[in-house]
């Protein structure tokens, strides 16, 4: 096999399906699947009770693929059933810096820390904390963030002082894992992925399109029903019935005296026949209508879907809007309209939902087609589009642990694994300063906490770093942050110091007032000070010092309009260099610095506006080739009056290039050509036919004869 290739088995209460899906450019296809019964009671609810029977019938499914194929099977992709699924709440929440924003970083530290609690929570209550490390975390789905104790949908990028997350995190019992293992193992096959069963029903049959929607699954097996919530676009919660179809079919042996396999057969029947014939195990033979048996099995029936209906308005603590029924269980007769009913839904809104109707997927066999393919053909879709990592072995700071991940292995994974606490893993930032500078609020930062070290062999890594087998892990969690130190000097220039003004010396001073009081510039300030400053060494201050009048220094925007398009200038009058750089006005000059500056008109001129060559530029032909004059291709018209470039301009001023006039007349054009002078020989003239002369007036595209003539 290769990476297009997965063999999947789906280790069920009365059967085991075993399938090799392969993916190719227009979907997925089932290259060979087999479907064996088991002989004896080999699994019960879900959970393996012989792992030599389940191994030989495993060893015989593999057997007949590998010589229909003609390829050797090295690993399978298995599933866990959803009576040894275990779930619990985490809820975390956490103080921050007000003005950073939250990093994928943190929030993925954020909802590892809520795992924890999970896992802490769950063998509190299961296991009284001594066997807690028997439960392994595979997979969690986040039910919902906050920031400031208002629900949002993503916490990236967000600002506030305080981040939350509510999250389901699933777990399974390590029993259940020894227990695949070891069947796989004794046929000579290895875990490829481990998937849950729900999980690998939802991942085929709810594409995260449809998770949009308030949806229930309900996979309706021999000993198991397993239940799984999706909401708001993420797995929600999960649930386990711990009855399914055998319970009826154990309805109808006692009823009727029937050998346990033989009852089986008579259930699959009612569906399709009228009538069935049944035979005791004194050997008695009878016919009976299929209404009939099915009455009897109405008690078990209403139970069975009282559990499904009851637990499933506990997670969603509602009505869904639709119920998907999969699993040979679920075409019992009746079933899905009495759950329908019990959940007071249209009977349109609880359906069965089977592979046919899955898009890019091709499949053959009859046992496939039907609800009870839904789960095997999961287990090989979910691991071709989310690859768990199997059991592996690495150090967390010199101890090892064992991992079973059903989703991605990496360093957040390995510690919560080792039980490494995850609390606080960034340093705390230091305490901040708000203080008001002349009517203005900054935010003085305290020293940012330390980051977590972590080193993957050696190597500084994230807690995304995926990990593999052997590896060692190094991690140290981060320091806290000094709280915000801020002094008078930190907000304002030293009050020595001068400059030169086009060679004026200027005196520098800074005065400053904090609440009030004057203050020296070592004076640290208080948090909630206000502050006032005047005279800061900034270049505006400083032309001021210089005797320029305030309005030469107001940056004015003016709007103005050409040919009906709106445009904008800004606009100061004074231009200034300092150092002969140049400055932004706000800027602080360093004492002892060199400033020029000149006096600009006070407002701009049309020829500031202009600044496309293209829209004032002429084309005409001179001899077959043509020529460009810039600044002659149109008229300049403003207010319908015909103006020069030197004209200033009001605010919210109407341009007019008129490329239908033009100030350009003949002699322009020997401005930008070369033309050799011939002695006794007269220059003959023509603009567009006609004769002219040096001051004829040419205009766009005009077509330009100069001839010698004798």
């Amino acid at each position: 096999m290769d990476d297009k290739q997965i063999f999947a088995l789906d280790i069920g209460t009365r059967k085991i399906i075993g399938l090799l899906m392969q993916k190719n450019e227009s979907g997925y296809e089932i290259m060979a699947s087999e479907m064996i019964e088991h002989s004896t009671r080999a699994m019960m609810d879900g959970q393996i009770h012989d792992v030599e029977a389940v191994a030989s019938t495993i060893l015989a499914i593999k057997n007949k693929i590998e010589e229909q194929l003609h390829i050797k099977l090295e690993t399978a992709a298995v599933a866990a059933a959803g009576r040894a699924l275990k779930t619990a709440v985490g809820i975390i929440s956490k103080k921050r810096a007000v003005l950073d924003e939250v990093s994928r970083e943190e929030v993925r530290a954020l909802e590892i820390e809520a795992v924890h609690q999970a896992q802490y929570l769950l063998g509190q209550e299961e296991i009284k904390s001594k066997d807690r490390n028997n439960y392994f975390c595979v997979g969690y789905s986040v039910i919902s963030y906050q920031l400031e104790d208002q629900e949002i949908i993503n916490l990236v990028g967000q600002v506030g002082s305080e981040i939350g997350v509510k999250l389901i995190a699933t777990f399974l019992p390590r029993v259940v894992v020894d227990s695949l293992f070891s069947s796989l193992k004794r046929v000579g096959l290895y875990i490829y992925s481990l998937t849950l069963e729900p999980i690998a029903a939802l991942a085929i049959t709810s594409p995260p399109g449809m998770r949009l929607l308030n949806l229930a699954l309900v996979d309706i097996g021999a000993g198991t029903s397993d239940i799984a919530v999706v909401k708001n676009g993420n797995i929600f919660a999960y649930a386990m019935v711990p009855m399914g179809g055998d319970r009826l079919t154990e309805l109808l042996a006692g009823r009727y005296l029937l050998d346990f396999n033989h009852a089986e057969s008579i259930k699959r029947q009612l569906s399709s026949r009228e009538e069935v014939e049944i035979r005791d195990v004194l050997g008695n033979q009878a016919r009976l209508d299929s209404s009939e048996l099915i009455k009897d099995l109405n008690p078990g029936i209403e139970q069975l879907v009282d559990e499904i209906s009851r637990n499933i308005l506990e997670l969603n603590q509602k009505t869904p809007d639709a119920v998907i029924c999969v699993g040979g269980g679920s075409m019992t007769p009746t079933l899905t309209a009495i759950l329908a009913d019990k959940l007071a839904l249209p009977k349109n809104r609880v359906g069965i939902k089977t592979p046919e109707s899955f898009e890019n997927l091709k499949i053959e066999v009859d046992y496939l087609k039907g609800p009870q393919g839904v789960t095997p053909l999961g287990i090989a879709y979910y691991s071709f589009n989310k690859r768990p990592v199997p059991f592996i072995k690495v150090t967390v700071n010199g101890r090892e642990i064992a991992l079973w991940n059903m989703g991605e292995v990496n360093i957040s994974t390995a510690l919560l694994s080792s039980g490494t606490s995850l609390a606080n893993i960034f340093g705390k930032p230091g305490l901040g300063k708000t203080i008001e500078v002349n009517g203005e609020v900054k935010a003085i930062k305290g020293e940012m906490g330390t980051a977590p070290i972590i080193k993957l062999n050696g190597q500084d890594v994230t807690l995304d770093t995926p990990v593999q087998e052997g590896d060692s892990i190094e991690f140290v969690p981060g320091q806290n942050g000094k709280p915000a130190f801020v002094y008078v000097k930190d907000l304002l220039p030293e009050d020595k110091g001068f400059v030169f003004v086009n060679g004026e010396r200027i005196e520098l001073k800074a005065v400053a007032f904090v609440n009030g009081r004057e203050s020296e510039l070592d004076d640290e300030i208080p948090d909630r000070a206000r502050v006032e400053f005047k005279a800061l060494n900034n270049l505006v201050n400083i032309l001021k010092l210089a005797g320029i009048s305030e309005h030469w220094l107001e940056v004015k925007n003016y709007r103005y309009y050409i040919n009906d398009e709106e445009r904008s200038l800004p606009w100061i009058a004074i231009k200034a260099t300092v150092n002969g750089k140049p400055a932004d006005y706000q800027e602080n000059i360093a004492p002892g610095a060199e400033v020029l500056y000149t006096l600009s008109q006070l407002r701009p001129r049309v020829g500031d506006l202009i600044k496309n060559p293209e829209e004032l530029r002429m084309t005409v032909n001179v001899n077959g080739e043509n020529v460009s004059l810039e600044g002659k291709g149109a008229a300049i018209k403003m207010d319908g009056k015909i103006v020069g470039m030197d004209t200033e301009i009001e605010d919210g001023v109407k341009i007019i290039l008129d490329q239908g006039e033009s100030n350009a007349m003949l002699s322009d054009i020997f401005n930008v050509i070369e033309m050799e002078t011939k002695l006794n020989r007269r220059l003959i003239i023509k603009v567009d036919g006609e004769t002219a002369g040096f001051t004829t007036p040419i205009y766009n595209h005009s077509k330009i004869e100069l001839l010698w003539e004798d």
